[in-house]
């Protein structure tokens, strides 16, 4: 949707469609405790929101714009690694050598099923932005990083929905200014057919996969978390083979069985 809709209205939309969820879920007696959410938890969860959804997210989509999903993706998810590095050095988070290799291998692994996308459409649709399109992969890397570390730091004494839920308040209340700023002047807004989309794929790839990845963080931590969402590839790469005709390439073979070993390793060696 990107040639019809702006980075910020897509990043916007699909964060206020999940905030509602974000809220039904954590107030509805569905759960034994009821919603608590400690003062110093506030700014680390509200951090990880606009650094790494807010700012990451954005800045992924300008990235993609310029250099094509082919590019764009292998590059910002070898945040994994600086998750790693992050997570040992500021959590002390144990350095095991077999889930370095698992981290490593995975990254490796997606890049080569990514490479599959590769086609005409996947050209630089900018032109003379490539080099800016490298530098904001690469940035979405390390604010993806910044923001997993200090989310797994926010979570440690809150219930992981309603962890969520704060995380949700912060996006949808930063964004609401910057929106705003946006209709001073000429803007084209989103056709009815463009926002009913991306309401759609923020419920599912916001409000609820964001929940999902919040008790993940919980449960295994930053690190593995930031892995399996890396490895999203291993799961769409059939889906494409099977649903929409595409060839299985040698690298997407190689590249799939490289991403299952290293995956693999991380959760058998997780601490």
């Amino acid at each position: 949707m990107s040639e019809d809709i702006r980075v910020l209205d897509i990043n916007a939309l699909r964060i206020w469609v999940s905030l509602p969820l974000a809220f039904l879920i954590a107030v509805l007696p569905i759960r034994p405790t009821i919603l608590q959410i400690p003062a110093e938890s506030w700014l680390p969860l509200s951090f990880s929101m606009i650094v790494g959804i807010v700012a990451g997210d954005g800045m992924y989509f300008m990235s993609q714009t310029r250099i094509g999903v082919a590019r764009a993706f292998p590059i910002a998810m070898s945040y994994p690694l600086l998750v790693y590095a992050l997570t040992a050095f500021f959590l002390g988070e144990p350095v095991i050598p077999m889930r370095i290799i698992g981290v490593i291998l995975t990254v490796f692994g997606v890049g080569l099923i990514a490479r599959r996308q590769v086609n005409d459409d996947e050209a630089p649709r900018l032109k003379g932005e490539e080099g800016l399109g490298i530098a904001l992969a690469f940035g979405t890397a390390l604010l993806w990083a910044v923001g997993d570390t200090v989310f797994q730091f926010g979570l440690v004494n809150v219930d992981p929905i309603d962890g969520n839920l704060v995380r949700m308040i912060a996006g949808s209340a930063v964004l609401l200014p910057v929106v705003a700023l946006s209709f001073r002047g000429p803007r084209q807004v989103p056709t009815r057919r463009i926002a009913s989309l991306a309401l759609i794929t923020g419920i599912f790839g916001m409000g609820v996969s964001l929940l999902l990845g919040t008790v993940s963080v919980k449960e295994i931590g930053a690190t593995a978390t930031s892995v399996l969402l890396a490895s999203a590839p291993l799961f769409t790469t059939p889906l494409s083979i099977y649903f929409l005709k595409e060839k299985l390439t040698r690298n997407v073979a190689v590249g799939t069985i490289l991403t299952i070993i290293g995956v693999s390793l991380v959760i058998i060696f997780h601490a």
